[in-house]
């Protein structure tokens, strides 16, 4: 990986910090609070106890998932077009996965914690055991956990894959130009 490369990676992992430990719980707050409640409970607690710690499991998954893509597009030496082609599906199920895995924090942080806890986390309301998020809210944390992983996997993917793998991220050649 080139020095520029690698401090374009770092760049993005401080940027994604921002993101998801400041960024995100006050654009969740300020802009999608009354949503995410349906005004029914208060979102500083839905957003301390549930949403932030399911982002945050989703940065470290993609921080994982990046590293893995750079060090195995890192160490392999592709002798054509074709074996750079080969690894598209596998930036994909990457994608898909990151996606996939961040509803189900999603899901685990807003309901299954509190069932298998057995404890109402909101109070005055004792026998639900889970947030009770109405569906738009629901629809804003998806649509959040696709943007996240966009910000999280494809960004530093495209900016920091070495030699021709970073073709290999859609949308490369859009922002990057060719060779």
């Amino acid at each position: 990986m080139k020095p520029s490369q690698f401090a374009i990676l770092v760049a993005c992992i401080i940027a994604g910090i921002t993101w998801v430990y400041l960024g995100q719980s006050f654009v969740l707050l300020s802009v999608f609070g009354d949503a995410l409640t349906d005004g029914g409970l208060n979102p500083q607690n839905l957003v301390d106890s549930a949403t932030s710690p399911s982002f945050q499991a989703l940065w470290l998954t993609c921080l994982a998932f990046t590293l893995i893509w750079l060090l195995s597009t890192a160490k392999s030496r592709p002798s054509n077009s074709a074996e750079v082609r080969q690894m598209r599906p596998t930036w994909w199920i990457y994608a898909v996965v990151l996606v996939l895995l961040g509803w189900v924090y999603q899901l685990v942080f807003t309901v299954l914690v509190w069932q298998v806890r057995g404890i109402a986390p909101v109070e005055g309301l004792p026998n639900i055991k889970y947030y009770p998020v109405p569906p738009g809210g629901w629809l804003i944390l998806l649509v959040l956990v696709v943007i996240d992983v966009c910000l999280l996997f494809w960004l530093p993917t495209m900016l920091a894959s070495p030699k021709s793998y970073r073709f290999v991220v859609p949308g490369a050649l859009k922002f990057l130009g060719g060779r």
